[in-house]
């Protein structure tokens, strides 16, 4: 199966929500209208509200909720739409991924289970505690799974997550510089540790306590598609027979020794 994927590499300013909701939405009219729509559309971590979790109480909302709502109306019947949020859900607030499906309802959320505490999520927000795979119909029922930014550092998730049969993990992050050498080795390394691919969608530009260096990432490990450091738009076609014959040289996966560990 192949599919087009456009990674957002958006520009985001903390705090400015109705602004960033905006060109969110501006980027989905403007794939909406291209002759050959993308199947899946990937925005970065916390793109409507960036870090400013000092307002999160104002800031978050439900899922599904406003920025869903508005997102489907230009989404339903066109393409799949994945990011993450500041959600609210129970008087606690989390960094939440949503899959938004082709249908305009929630496919399935995942909130980011390892906090990031130089950037304040602890004293803020509440860790997820489910390390879901989610099932695509529109898609062949191809199976997904996705990590949060610093969940990029923790290889036992994404371990888990190929065990449970995804092809490929989404990774919205706000990865701050200087870390870029890091940020692509280790999405290079989740690809090839679990021979799948890995789709890593980074901001760009300044927040008001870090500069973010974009560099948004496809990789199977064995061939990677890595971009510049400016707001753009990038469509990919991603062609997931290359991971059946990855996994037939070298079967990996079936080679652990699950009696030992």
């Amino acid at each position: 199966m192949i599919i087009n994927v456009a990674i957002i590499q958006m520009e985001i300013r903390d705090g400015e929500k109705p602004i960033n909701l905006s060109k969110a939405l501006e980027y989905l009219k403007y794939l909406r209208d291209e002759k050959i729509k993308p199947d899946i559309i990937c925005f970065p971590e916390l793109f409507t509200t960036g870090y400013d979790l000092r307002n999160v109480k104002m800031l978050a909302e439900m899922i599904p909720g406003p920025t869903i709502e508005k997102m489907s109306q230009i989404s339903k019947d066109n393409f799949i739409v994945i990011g993450t949020i500041l959600e609210t859900r129970e008087q606690k607030y989390y960094n939440t991924a949503f899959i938004l499906g082709k249908n305009g309802n929630v496919i399935g959320t995942y909130s980011k289970i390892h906090l990031f505490s130089p950037m304040l999520e602890k004293e803020f927000l509440m860790p997820g505690n489910r390390i879901p795979t989610f099932t695509i119909p529109e898609l062949d029922n191809l199976t997904i799974g996705i990590a949060i930014c610093y969940d990029l550092r923790f290889p036992e998730i994404f371990r888990k997550m190929a065990l449970d049969g995804a092809q490929a993990i989404i990774v919205p992050s706000e990865f701050p510089s200087p870390k870029r050498d890091t940020w692509i080795i280790l999405s290079k390394a989740r690809a090839i540790e679990n021979q799948l691919f890995i789709i890593g969608t980074n901001r760009v530009g300044e927040g008001r306590t870090e500069r973010f260096f974009g560099s948004s990432i496809i990789t199977n490990g064995d061939h990677s598609e890595i971009m510049g450091e400016n707001e753009e738009i990038k469509v990919l076609k991603i062609d997931f027979n290359s991971l059946i014959k990855i996994r037939q040289k070298l079967p990996l996966l079936n080679d652990r020794r699950s009696d030992l560990y």
